[in-house]
C-alpha cells in the first residue's frame, strides 16, 4: 500500500535529491521520508519532531506502512539532537521561516557544502532567503503550488560559503518560476508591503519608505512581466 502526498508534500518531496539518508524536521505524522522510501528515492531516513505527541503519529505511521527497519525517529527541538553526519539532506516543511531561519543559526555544522536542505516556509519565506543569502547558501531551485485556496512554496539549498549582494525583492522573490501560483503568492506579499509602506510614509520613515517602493516595484515588474 502505497501513500499519497498532498501538493504542498509532494513540491517538497520532489525537491529531495536523494540516494541517501533525509531527516525531517518537524515531521507531524511522516509522510514524507514514509513517501520518499516507497518510490525509492531515499535508503533510510529520520523523522523529528520537537514535540512526543507528533511523533506518536509518526510511529503509527511508520508502522502502519511497515517501515519502522528504515526511519528512526527522534526527538529533537530542530536540529539540537542531531550531526552533520547523521543524514545526507534535511527537510524543513512544516515551520515558519523566521523560525526555520533560528533553528539554522544556532547550529554551526549546517555551513557543509555536502549537505543539502529542503525548506518549505509556512510564513515569512523572506526571513529564511535573507538568512540564506547572508550565510552563504546558494538557493538552486524554487516551486510554487496551490492546495485548497493557499500557495505554498518550497525550495532546496546548498551552502557554498560565498556572501553575494542581494537585494530585499530577492528575498521577497528567491528563484520563483513565472507561474500563476508564483504571482498569487506574491501578490499576497505585495499587500502586505504595500501597508507597511503607507505606515512607514505616514510616521515619516523616509528612507525605509523608499527601501519598501523599490522592492514593490521590482515585485510588481516580476508579476506583470
Amino acid at each position: 500500500m502505497s501513500i499519497n502526498l498532498t501538493p504542498r508534500l509532494s513540491a517538497a518531496a520532489s525537491l529531495v535529491r536523494g540516494g541517501g539518508i533525509i531527516a525531517d524536521i518537524g515531521t507531524d505524522h511522516g509522510y514524507l521520508p514514509i513517501y520518499l522510501l516507497q518510490v525509492g528515492k531515499v535508503t533510510g531516513a529520520f523523522a523529528a519532531d520537537i514535540g512526543k505527541m507528533p511523533l506518536q503519529n509518526a510511529a503509527k505511521s511508520i508502522e502502519h506502512y511497515g517501515l519502522t527497519d528504515k526511519i528512526s525517529l527522534r526527538l529533537s527541538d530542530g536540529l539540537r539532537e542531531f550531526s552533520e553526519t547523521d543524514a545526507q539532506e534535511y527537510i524543513f516543511a512544516g515551520m515558519g521561516g523566521t523560525l526555520i531561519a533560528e533553528k539554522l543559526a544556532e547550529t554551526p555544522w549546517v555551513k557543509n557544502s555536502n549537505l543539502h536542505f529542503v525548506f518549505q516556509p509556512q510564513s515569512r519565506a523572506e526571513d529564511l532567503r535573507k538568512f540564506l543569502f547572508e550565510n552563504g547558501f546558494n538557493i538552486n531551485k524554487e516551486i510554487a503550488t496551490h492546495e485548497g485556496r493557499r500557495v505554498y512554496i518550497a525550495f532546496d539549498a546548498t551552502f557554498s560559503g560565498e556572501v553575494k549582494p542581494f537585494t530585499t525583492a530577492e528575498c521577497f522573490m528567491g528563484k520563483l518560476p513565472h507561474t500563476e501560483d508564483s504571482h498569487k503568492h506574491l501578490s499576497h506579499q505585495l499587500s502586505r508591503l504595500k501597508e507597511k509602506y503607507e505606515a512607514y510614509t505616514k510616521i515619516g520613515k523616509n528612507d525605509e519608505a523608499k527601501e519598501l517602493f523599490e522592492t514593490i516595484q521590482k515585485i510588481e515588474g516580476f508579476i506583470n512581466g
